[in-house]
């Protein structure tokens, strides 16, 4: 299974995103708030401020699967012992507060970016693994709406630069906002 540490996996990771990443992309990533088509971003944002309307009512699915960290040891209670503190994604995004996850969950093949109730995430079911195979993959806690999302700076959508229409969305960062990516496409 690949680590996020792997720094050939980083690189080549890296660049393929270095020609997509941070498009700034219309895509709302099923949230019921973002029904407009607009992502919720706003021009000009800081990393980790708010960027997604949510309801303030909705119970947060971010307890366990991206909590907040600042070690692996926050992560304690990531199902199977194995959790990580991730504060950024391959050189490419940073997760502000940090992001509790387990990596290198298994894909199908290379055409598949997501796989629900992925039994090496969590064998109780509920927690997908996300990413690309053989480079970058990671368990999340799939999410429906931005207020399902009870942290800071975070909301609902698919993942950016990889996720297509019809997948699954999870709460994430602004990919604008947080785009770390040394391509500088994010201006």
């Amino acid at each position: 299974m690949l680590r996020l540490g792997s720094l050939t996996a980083s690189l080549f990771f890296a660049a393929a995103l270095s020609l997509t990443a941070c498009d700034n992309g219309d895509d709302d990533g099923g949230t019921d708030e973002a029904a407009d088509g607009s992502d919720g971003a706003e021009e000009g944002g800081v990393c980790g401020e708010e960027w997604a309307e949510k309801d303030g009512t909705t119970p947060s699915i971010m307890d366990i699967w991206g909590a907040p960290c600042t070690t692996d040891a926050d992560c304690a209670a990531i199902p199977g012992g194995d959790g990580v503190c991730v504060d950024n994604i391959v050189g490419v995004y940073d997760l502000p507060g940090g992001y509790c996850a387990k990596l290198g969950c298994e894909l199908p093949d290379t055409s598949t970016s997501f796989v629900p109730n992925a039994m090496d995430c969590d064998p109780n079911g509920g927690v997908s693994c996300a990413g690309i195979q053989g480079v970058y993959t990671i368990c999340g806690l799939p999410c429906t709406s931005d207020s399902q999302c009870g942290r800071e700076g975070y909301g609902c959508r698919i993942m950016p630069n990889i996720g297509a229409e019809g997948d699954e969305a999870y709460c994430l960062m602004n990919p604008d906002d947080c785009c770390t990516s040394a391509s500088n496409e994010c201006a």
